[in-house]
């Protein structure tokens, strides 16, 4: 696991966790669509078959990180910070994505736009992780600004004196045909 200098990444806004759940950092080339990085480190705001679609986030969209000591049981969590309270509130339970996945207790936000950073960290997971992402703005180049990708970097630290093995992995469902708003997918299969 790399050790990485965390003061080479621009900062010019800090969001402690009770700060952060209005957060949607967009990510994505000018012009080609928007994910939205959100302020736990989750992806919302899938705006990206031509229609706006804020707050859509397509089911089973989640990235997750597998952690393992040869002296213990592996431990799993969604890459992502604790849902807030509000989000469990609704009488089919929360309406939040992913909603029954393990997280991490704690994270807060940091930005200078066009990156955006994440800090993950929980008592029971031995590393923290910082999701670091940005998007190819670049100011006066509209051809390089206009490249349709975001790019996300997970950097884990260990927290512990033993050697540990640590996996990340992503899940998306294949949504085509659903654009946030009206159409919805006809026997998709990933």
């Amino acid at each position: 696991m790399e050790q990485s200098n965390r003061s080479t990444w621009p900062v010019l806004s800090r969001y402690d966790q009770e700060h952060t759940s209005r957060i949607a950092l967009p990510l994505g080339g000018v012009g080609t669509g928007t994910v939205s990085l959100g302020g736990r480190g989750n992806l919302q705001d899938w705006e990206i078959v031509n229609r706006p679609a804020k707050g859509f986030t397509p089911e089973n969209t989640f990235f997750a990180i597998r952690t393992s000591a040869e002296s213990g049981e592996p431990v799993l969590r969604a890459l992502e910070g604790a849902l807030p309270p509000q989000l469990y509130e609704g009488w089919r339970g929360s309406p939040a994505a992913n909603a029954g996945l393990p997280r991490f207790r704690n994270h807060s936000f940091q930005s200078a736009y066009p990156f955006g950073m994440v800090l993950l960290d929980d008592p029971d997971v031995p590393v923290d992780v910082r999701l670091e992402a940005f998007n190819p703005l670049i100011p006066c180049e509209a051809d390089l600004s206009g490249i349709p990708v975001a790019i996300l970097r997970f950097v884990m630290t260990n927290k512990t004196v033993e050697t540990l093995s640590a996996s990340v992995c992503g899940s998306m469902q294949n949504f085509i045909g659903t654009d946030g708003s009206l159409g919805s997918p006809k026997a998709n299969k990933n």
